[in-house]
């Protein structure tokens, strides 16, 4: 429309200043024209013949916003004195009303892309590549394999991911995650906790932890997998309690300590109250349980775990043979399965004859005549095709077949050390030292703390670094190999502590000290003080504590000042050094004083069972059994014959009980937990991200765009700084400045800089912000073609096929928010092109080619919305084929399993189900919107 026919109480919008919204003619006269803009009550004059200004004129069938905010559709449109007067019926009344355009609401915003086309609403065309670009990759991400695990800051470590896959994906996992020491149980706890998140399948998460550990796994939660904690202890539930609601049902994911629970029963209820999806217990083998006197911490936790859909159990020291403690555990996650102890040892029995099948298959073996009559008789329905397996593939599938109708696979994954390539070696560097006379009379006490620890005794209490050749093996030992890192362990804090004291006082080595009767932020305090390369403290002493959770893996020297009593402990004690990442040889340093208790130890430990140079899955069932004789030859250290039959029982018991490991119920939980033969596709999706250039290429086209400036920082790493022109917030972006890389090598060695992947939600953010802005709707540009004649146009037309479902249902498995592009040529024939380097057109070019091409373009969008019915229309048929294939087969596997294996539960096949009832009902009624416009002009 001219802009010469101004008439006050009209109604205009400012192609230049869209935020200002709708303006009403105030004035005129034969220069000029006022207008007043109600949103935000400015006022603007502009010269009648180059006014950037394009009139709102409503159509018949359009929603019109009166002042007073209520909606009408419109009837009919007329015109009074060079005003609008729109006869329309009331949304929520039905009344025929009529409108004058003054009523307007000065509100508007044109959200169709062909309003603001011919509205002359439009934007750059580099937004419509955007909203492109955008819908393309949010269309792979939510289809992709890799979801919810290729954005966290770890290594790619097969036996972790082929967990994290296999437990995220379910509904309502319950599950025991008891990998040896080092393996990286906290990390696939936290995969599985933000694939759960990101594919809808949980919301909320309580995390409950031993209290030394809540802050390392409030930091490893963000360091990871960028989820955002909240602590909750006694002061923050006692703030939020005062106004008489439920404090745990303010945040979405809380993590709070056991003892916190215990100690405060109105809070463990209140906790009990509010609905989880997902409770995750960290170090669950301290839940002590017996059947006739469960402990307090087991039966909190009892209390949640019966209550919560969901629930991730972890425990470095899960019973290997079978005990009571394992059983209690595993009764947490499936009570109505665990009933009896006595059923559970009884099917435990039949493992070894699964494994003894199964392991042919994997080793891809020849199958003699024994093996295949053992896997029929084992699964009649799926053993015959033994015969006839040709591939490697063929036998690994049938093996696994076999894995998952047998035993406690699918809830209980345990990897052992010795079957994990990566791990260094382990050194044992023992150091005989003379019994001091002051101890001489402690050895001999009746109480077996004095004999382990005489230093102890309140006698020496405040003397014994005096003359405990021990302290002075310390000093020395620490400055010949300055400034090599070493972590100290003792059973005491008071111990650590008075050795902290002695070096203070009589060397310059830099130290710290970390014991439970420090505050969590001293503790993280000082594990950072030992941290720092350069400035750092050389050796941390550390109580018992220092022996669970933490990962020190920087230091390769480790000293036991002492020896704990039982397996577990040691190697809790070792694993803090020896574990996925540490680059070199652990080096074990052991002062000991000759003739006492701990030598015993220390024999013991290094020759009935190896467990300092190797790690000693049967260590607890060898104790169990020579528990007796361990402690008389503590109590006679200077019996020989004592400790060498305690020596020669343990290592016949210790090869036994391997012996039974192997062939057992672990090898069988090793099969199905390694990911062997499972594993390698997600790897190979892995892999390919982390080689693409496909995110950092769109992430800098996004940042261009919103103003946001890259600065190239070296080693794969860019800085990212707002700029003057920076056009919107992004959310999680720092706007003093921050660090980024797309390179997983960089990511997990330089631990200050933001990984960026599709799963970062900075980038969710990005693209959200893209595809919620209105940005790009339209847009009108220039191409230069020069094998094309000059003036001829297209229509390009972005259209969106989606439907609504909750995000539970994960409907973006089958069909995520799926892009039609379709371009119309000016005869309104489907042109296969695409366009690059689309220059702008400036606002008064573009809005007379509009203006000129009005009739034709309205004739396009009609075509090109036809069109994309008929494309959508085919989407809709392929992902409704594929949801009732893949959930129809999963129903059926799982059905098929059940009947051999109770731990698949009802809930689990119902779930699938209802899924595939309520996907059916959503996919059937998605719909295709038109989401943008760009008419492209060829001018050569």
């Amino acid at each position: 429309m001219k802009n010469d026919g101004f008439h006050v109480g009209q109604r205009w919008l400012s192609n230049t200043e869209t935020e200002l919204g709708l303006g009403a003619i105030i004035s005129v006269d034969f220069r000029t024209v006022e207008i007043f803009f109600p949103a935000t009550g400015e006022t603007r004059r502009y010269a009648k013949n180059e006014a950037p200004l394009t009139r709102l004129i409503y159509a018949v069938g359009d929603r019109i916003t009166h002042t007073d905010e209520w909606l009408a559709t419109v009837t009919e449109v007329n015109e009074k004195q060079g005003v609008l007067v729109y006869e329309a019926i009331r949304e929520d009344t039905k009344e025929s009303v009529t409108i004058s355009e003054a009523l307007l609401s000065p509100l508007v915003q044109l959200n169709e892309p062909e309003q603001r086309l011919f509205n002359n609403q439009l934007d750059l065309p580099k937004w419509f590549d955007l909203r492109l670009q955008a819908l393309e990759h949010d269309y792979a991400y939510q289809q992709s394999s890799t979801i919810g695990l290729a954005g966290a800051r770890i290594e790619l470590i097969p036996h972790q991911l082929h967990i994290a896959a296999e437990v995220g994906k379910r509904y309502a996992p319950r599950v025991l995650l008891s990998d040896e020491v080092g393996l990286g149980k906290t990390i696939e706890a936290a995969l599985i906790i933000h694939q759960q998140l990101q594919t809808g399948r949980s919301q909320r998460v309580l995390i409950i932890v031993p209290d030394s550990l809540v802050h390392q796994w409030l930091v490893e939660m963000l360091r990871r997998v960028n989820l955002h904690f909240s602590v909750f202890d006694q002061s923050r539930c006692a703030a939020s309690s005062e106004d008489g609601t439920n404090p745990f049902d303010d945040e979405q994911l809380v993590l709070c300590s056991l003892d916190f629970l215990v100690q405060h029963p109105r809070h463990h209820q209140q906790a009990l109250d509010s609905n989880w999806d997902m409770l995750v217990v960290d170090e669950a083998h301290h839940l002590g349980w017996s059947e006739a006197a469960p402990s307090t911490e087991y039966s909190r936790v009892e209390a949640l775990a019966n209550a919560i859909p969901s629930v991730l159990l972890l425990t470095a020291t899960p019973d290997q043979l079978g005990h009571q403690s394992h059983f209690a555990r595993l009764r947490l996650l499936d009570p109505a399965r665990f009933v009896s102890y006595e059923a559970f040892l009884a099917e435990e029995a039949t493992y070894a004859k699964v494994a003894e099948a199964v392991t042919p298959l994997l080793e891809d073996a020849p199958l003699t005549e024994q093996h295949i009559e053992a896997l029929q008789s084992l699964a009649p329905d799926i053993a015959m095709e033994a015969e006839s397996l040709k591939t490697e593939q063929e036998r690994l599938e049938l093996a696994h077949k076999m894995i998952d109708l047998h035993g406690t696979g699918r809830i209980l994954f345990r990897n052992r050390r010795a079957n994990i390539e990566g791990f260094p070696s382990r050194k044992l560097d023992s150091q005989p030292l003379n019994l001091p006379i002051e101890y001489a009379d402690i050895i001999n006490s009746a109480e077996l703390t004095d004999k382990l620890f005489p230093e102890r005794h309140a006698s020496v209490a405040e003397a014994w670094v005096d003359f405990d050749p021990r302290v002075e093996w310390l000093m020395a030992f620490l400055t010949s190999i300055k400034p090599a890192k070493v972590l100290l362990i003792c059973a005491s804090a008071t111990t650590a502590q008075q050795l902290a004291e002695v070096l203070r006082t009589k060397s310059g080595i830099r130290h710290s000290v970390f014991h439970e009767g420090m505050s969590i932020v001293d503790r993280d305090k000082a594990a950072h003080y030992f941290a720092d390369p350069e400035a750092g403290a050389q050796v941390l002493l550390c109580s018992e504590i220092g022996s669970e959770g933490r990962n020190f893996q920087f230091a390769h020297h480790l000293v036991l000042f002492d020896l704990p009593l039982t397996p577990d402990l040691l190697e809790q004690r070792i694993g803090r050094l020896d574990r996925i990442g540490q680059t070199r040889d652990v080096q074990i340093h052991v002062p000991y004083l000759i003739g006492s208790a701990q030598q015993v130890l220390l024999d013991w430990y290094n020759q009935g069972l190896d467990a300092f140079c190797h790690t000693c899955p049967t260590g607890s069932g060898v104790f169990e059994e020579v528990a007796e004789q361990l402690l008389a030859a503590c109590h006679s250290p200077t019996d020989i014959q004592l400790s060498e039959r305690l020596i020669a029982d343990s290592q016949q018991l210790n090869a036994s009980l391997k012996k039974q490991l192997d062939e057992g119920r672990d090898r069988l939980l090793e099969l199905n937990a390694s990911g062997t033969g499972k594993v390698d596709p997600l790897l190979e999706d892995m892999v390919a991200l982390d080689t693409s250039l496909t995110l950092a290429n769109f992430m800098s086209r996004v940042f261009d765009a919103i103003g946001i400036h890259q600065e190239e920082k070296g080693h794969d790493c860019f800085i990212l700084t707002p700029t003057e022109s920076m056009v919107n917030h992004l959310p999680g972006f720092d706007h003093e400045g921050m660090t980024v890389t797309y390179r997983r090598r960089v990511a997990t060695t330089l631990e200050h800089v933001h990984f960026l992947t599709w799963d970062h939600p900075l980038v969710h953010s990005a693209i959200e912000l893209v595809l919620t802005e209105l940005l790009g709707k339209s847009s009108v540009g220039f191409i230069a073609d020069s094998t094309k004649p000059a003036g001829i146009y297209w229509l390009e037309s972005l259209f969106v096929l989606e439907c609504s479902a909750p995000k539970a249902l994960q409907a973006g498995r089958y069909l995520p928010p799926t892009p039609l592009r379709i371009c119309l040529d000016a005869k309104g024939q489907p042109a296969e092109i695409s366009f690059a380097d689309v220059r702008p057109a400036g606002k008064k070019v573009a809005q007379q080619l509009v203006g000129a091409l009005k009739a034709q373009l309205e004739t396009q969008i009609s075509r090109v919305t036809a069109l994309a019915h008929t494309q959508a229309n085919k989407v809709l048929q392929g992902a409704l084929t594929t949801m009732r294939e893949s959930l129809s087969d999963q129903a059926e596997r799982l059905q098929s399993l059940q009947k051999r294996n109770p731990a698949v539960r009802d809930e689990e096949i119902e779930f699938v189900n209802q899924q595939m009832t309520a996907l059916e009902k959503a996919l059937t009624s998605a719909d295709v919107r038109l989401d943008a416009l760009r008419v492209v002009v060829n001018n050569p």
